[in-house]
């Protein structure tokens, strides 16, 4: 089940957030190892009504994701014409779930509940970013059909970004 989060969920976010640095750190790169995301990150999702929860059948949750359709500012670094899809769509950031459910399609299952959202708001694309060194992300956006566009630039360092025609698209 995914259901937003709320203010109470904090803490479990920020346990499955340790959980995915802690992964990302063994992997040997240093995305989310600055305190990204914090808890006043978290709480802005909440607050925003942007931030996800995914729970398995006991209610445990694990896995948390921001799914948003207002666009993502960093984008605009890739010229428009570089982009797959229309300049309408969703974003998914700060996706991560927890290390007791990881490799069992949680993560798929919070890419498929944003891609639910955009057809219901009939929104026609999917555009996301990540580390070059997240060998897990970049396997499941493969996966999934995505499509390398370029490289982006975050305070905090260079990005992949990818996107997908939800119109074309068979995996997701």
């Amino acid at each position: 089940m995914i259901r937003k989060a709320v203010t109470h969920d904090i803490e479990l976010i920020l346990s499955i957030v340790r959980d995915a640095q802690l992964a990302l750190r063994d992997l040997g790169i240093d995305q989310w190892q600055d305190g990204y995301p914090s808890r006043e990150v978290i709480e802005s999702d909440i607050h925003n009504d942007i931030g996800y929860l995914l729970c398995n059948e006991s209610n445990e949750a694990i896995g948390y994701a921001a799914i948003v359709l207002s666009g993502e500012e960093a984008y605009d670094q890739i010229a428009e014409h570089m982009w797959h899809t229309p300049s309408e769509y969703v974003v998914v950031h700060r996706l991560c779930v927890s290390a007791s459910h990881r490799r069992m399609g949680a993560a798929i299952h919070l890419m498929q509940h944003a891609t639910a959202i955009a057809r219901s708001k009939n929104i026609h694309a999917f555009r996301i970013d990540t580390h070059r060194g997240n060998v897990r992300m970049l396997t499941m956006l493969k996966k999934l059909g995505f499509a390398y566009v370029g490289i982006i630039h975050y305070a905090s360092g260079e990005r992949l970004a990818f996107d997908l025609n939800l119109d074309k698209s068979k995996t997701i």
